[in-house]
């Protein structure tokens, strides 16, 4: 009983001298890029009316489906546009070299985005492969961060989403 009366005394006078009103307020003074861990939320987009949205995922903020199989995601990431596109084109067993100044460009944030596209066999993380697949992809340096958007799906298919993607892609804006 002596023990029960205590701890009933106790837990007033413990919660009571957390209540401290001399705590100042904290003053941010770094700053970090964003990155696909951030909530999604840092973007708004308009998605065409026949995607599907689909959750986000660890490198995914905004993940969307098309058509049986299509993908389409944009990502918060890191590294250059250059490295960036490369690894995508290897992921389709293209070699080929980018030079960033030849790709297409596209107003997209208010920064000068570059267009991507590949084809052929896409051998993608998780053990995904896709025949016959097409890949469109944008790269955009902004605020300090690289946004990429990127659409793989069967080739056919993928053409066919084009206006769309750019559309999807011109939407973007910071929240």
């Amino acid at each position: 009983m002596n023990l029960r009366m205590l701890a009933l005394g106790l837990v007033p006078m413990i919660a009571l001298t957390s209540c401290d009103e001399s705590i100042k307020p904290v003053e941010v003074t770094e700053t970090r890029r964003l990155t696909s861990y951030d909530d999604e939320s840092n973007l708004a987009v308009a998605m065409p009316k026949d995607w599907r949205r689909v959750p986000s995922s660890k490198f995914r903020d905004f993940n969307c489906k098309f058509n049986q199989d299509g993908e389409v995601y944009i990502s918060i990431g890191s590294g250059d546009i250059k490295s960036n596109a490369e690894r995508w084109l290897t992921q389709f067993g293209d070699k080929r070299t980018v030079v960033v100044s030849e790709l297409e460009k596209l107003d997209v944030m208010g920064s000068q985005a570059v267009i991507l596209e590949s084809e052929g066999t896409f051998a993608g993380m998780r053990g995904i492969n896709i025949e016959d697949a097409g890949l469109l992809g944008l790269l955009v340096e902004t605020r300090g961060n690289l946004i990429t958007v990127k659409m793989i799906g069967k080739k056919e298919e993928v053409q066919a989403q084009r206006a769309n993607f750019i559309a999807f892609c011109q939407s973007i804006q910071w929240k």
